[in-house]
C-alpha cells in the first residue's frame, strides 16, 4: 500500500514498490477532496487499486486525519508493506500510523529488498554519515521513502486497468486546523545543477553582505547558496537554496563555503562536490576537515581578494 499527499511523490513510490513486490498488487490510498485526481494518476502509472477516503474533506488534510484514514485502509486491505513518502506531512503520518497499529517503521529508507518474509532496508543515520542495514520482521511494516530517491513511474498511455473503490469511514475531527497555506516563491536558480557554488553561513554578519559573495559567484560563473541558518532562521536566502540534509544535495565541481562551520547536517549535502574550499576564521571549525583547501581567515578579507584575482587582466 502506498500513500503520499503529493502526486509526484506517489509516482515515485510506484517505482519503489517494484523493489518490494515486483509484479505484486499495489494499492494506493488517497485522502481528501483531491484524492480522486491522485488515484486516477496512480492507476495510469500502474497501481492495481485505489482506495478513496474522506472525499468531502477540504485540503490540505491534517496529519492526524490522514493517519486515521490509513488505519482504516490498512485494516480493510491488510497489506504486507506500507510505503509512505517522507515529506514533512508524510513523516508525521507514518509515525502516527505506526503508533496507532503498533507496527515496525523505518524512516528515510534509501533501498529495500525482501529476504524471505522479512524486509531488509538501508537508511542513513547520524545525519547521513553512515548507512544502517536493518531488518523489519513484523507484518505489516511501514517504510518512509525520501522524495526524489526514485524516478517517477511512467504513464502507460492505455486506460487505467486498476479499480477505484471508496472506503466509508468516520474520520476523527482534527485537533489542529489549517487556516491557510501558501507555497514559498522559488528562486530563479537551481543549485542542484550548478557547477560552481558559493555558500554563505553564519559568518556573514549582515544580509547586505551577501552581495559580496554574489560577486564571487558571478566571477566564477556560479551561483549563491546558503546553510540552514541563512535560509531558515534568518530567511536571508530562499529555502530552495539551502544546502544540507534538510535542503538540497549538490554535486558541483567547485564548492566554496564562506563562514560555514561545517556541521554534519550541512556536510551531507556536499558529499558529492569534487572540490571543497573552506573560508573560516576558526581553525577548529569542522568544515576544515571536509575541505580540500582551507583558508583560515576573515571572509571579509579573503573574498574581496578572490574576486580581484578572478577579474580579467
Amino acid at each position: 500500500m502506498l500513500f503520499s499527499e503529493s502526486s509526484e511523490v506517489l509516482a515515485e513510490l510506484l517505482t519503489a514498490a517494484k523493489e518490494v513486490a515486483p509484479g505484486g498488487p499495489v494499492i494506493v490510498a488517497a485522502v481528501g477532496a483531491e484524492g480522486e485526481v491522485r488515484a486516477e494518476d496512480a492507476l495510469a502509472r500502474g497501481a492495481s487499486e485505489a482506495l478513496l477516503i474522506g472525499e468531502a474533506i477540504a485540503e490540505p488534510v491534517g496529519a492526524e486525519v490522514l493517519a486515521g484514514a490509513l488505519v482504516a485502509a490498512v485494516s480493510a486491505r491488510g497489506p504486507e508493506t506500507i510505503l509512505v513518502g517522507a515529506t514533512r506531512t508524510g513523516t508525521e503520518v507514518a509515525a502516527r500510523l505506526a503508533q496507532a497499529l503498533e507496527l515496525p517503521c523505518a524512516s528515510d529508507c534509501m533501498a529495500f529488498r525482501l529476504e524471505g518474509d522479512a524486509l531488509a532496508v538501508e537508511r542513513r543515520v547520524y545525519g547521513g554519515r553512515f548507512v544502517a542495514q536493518q531488518i523489519l520482521e513484523g507484518r505489516p511494516r511501514i517504510v518512509t521513502v525520501p522524495p526524489r530517491r526514485f524516478a517517477r513511474a511512467e504513464k502507460s498511455g492505455a486506460p487505467a486497468g486498476g479499480a477505484v473503490h471508496r472506503l466509508a469511514v468516520d474520520l476523527p475531527e482534527p485537533l489542529v486546523r489549517t487556516r491557510a497555506a501558501a507555497a514559498r516563491s522559488p528562486s530563479a536558480v537551481d543549485v542542484t545543477k550548478a557547477e560552481v557554488i558559493v555558500a554563505a553561513g553564519r559568518g556573514v554578519k549582515r544580509r547586505e553582505d551577501l552581495a559580496l559573495l554574489e560577486q564571487l559567484a558571478e566571477a566564477l560563473g556560479g551561483v549563491l547558496a546558503g546553510s540552514r541558518p541563512l535560509t531558515g532562521d534568518l530567511d536571508w536566502l530562499p529555502v530552495d537554496r539551502r544546502i544540507g540534509l534538510s535542503g538540497q544535495t549538490v554535486k558541483p565541481n567547485l564548492y566554496i563555503a564562506c563562514g560555514i562551520s561545517g556541521q554534519i547536517e550541512h556536510i551531507v549535502g556536499i558529499k558529492g562536490a569534487r572540490t571543497v574550499v573552506a573560508i573560516n576564521n576558526d581553525p577548529k571549525a569542522p568544515i576544515h576537515a571536509e575541505a580540500d583547501y582551507s583558508v583560515i581567515g576573515d571572509l571579509y578579507e579573503v573574498v574581496p581578494a578572490l574576486i580581484e584575482l578572478c577579474r580579467p587582466r
